[in-house]
């Protein structure tokens, strides 16, 4: 019997499935910058590094794909020699707002099936972040689904770590006093194989993999109860496995 669903923010809630990597590069691709795989990748990981420290906890989620996108595209003109129209600046906010608008759309839809699945079911998110999880979910409009909100910043530790969502675990008991929920009754969903699935399901979690464009897909994904190409559909997956 599911009691409880902790999703994934970051590629799942917010792009359905589409790893960060993919917006960006798709984003720069249609702006026709010019940015090799190999050069984005690199500004990729060299940006995502630097976010832990720029961003404040009550940044927005704009600001924070904002401040992400303008970094990378700092490291690609300082370290590839790249040239952006307006500067990294300039571009950056372009591209933002480009990636921002494809994610209200997915709100949108993901608001009606949180507020659906929230009736029946306590809901909490669990995700690396950088600080301002909450305030990222609040400038959605979607915080108030959540009964807990586990920010790997905050909570120390991340993902892979099952650490992190024997965290989330222990405030949903806490929520739910007096019955106390074990990992058996809470489902998880994510877009990451390697940081959802397989941590969670060491814990005996039920698992929902969001399968869409990951940042790697494994060859072997048994720790994956369920495999989806749209989040969606986890509400007839629920639905089976604990009717209500």
């Amino acid at each position: 019997m599911i009691e409880a669903i902790l999703f994934d923010f970051g590629g799942t809630l917010d792009t359905n499935g589409i790893h960060w990597s993919e917006m960006f590069r798709t984003a720069y691709e249609n702006a026709k910058l010019g940015i090799t795989f190999e050069d984005f990748n690199e500004a990729y990981v060299k940006a995502e590094s630097m976010m832990y420290k720029l961003i404040k906890r009550n940044d927005s989620f704009f600001n924070t794909i904002h401040t992400q996108s303008f970094l990378q595209l700092k490291y690609l003109e300082e370290n590839k020699s790249y040239n952006f129209p307006g500067g990294s600046s300039v571009t950056s906010e372009v591209i933002a707002k480009n990636c921002y608008d494809y994610v209200l759309k997915t709100i949108g839809t993901v608001g009606q099936l949180l507020s659906s699945l929230g009736k029946n079911y306590k809901l909490g998110v669990v995700s690396n972040f950088y600080g301002n999880l909450e305030a990222s979910l609040e400038s959605l409009g979607i915080a108030k689904f959540f009964s807990v909100i586990t920010d790997s910043t905050l909570a120390g530790v991340s993902k892979p770590d099952p650490a992190i969502f024997r965290a989330a675990i222990s405030k949903l008991s806490e929520e739910m006093v007096p019955e106390k929920i074990t990992a058996e009754n809470i489902l998880v969903v994510g877009d990451s194989y390697t940081r959802d699935i397989e941590p969670s399901k060491k814990l005996d979690c039920k698992t929902i993999w969001l399968d869409v464009r990951s940042w790697e897909r494994p060859e072997k994904t048994v720790s994956a109860d369920f495999i989806v190409k749209d989040i969606v559909e986890i509400k007839e997956i629920i639905h089976k496995l604990s009717p209500r």
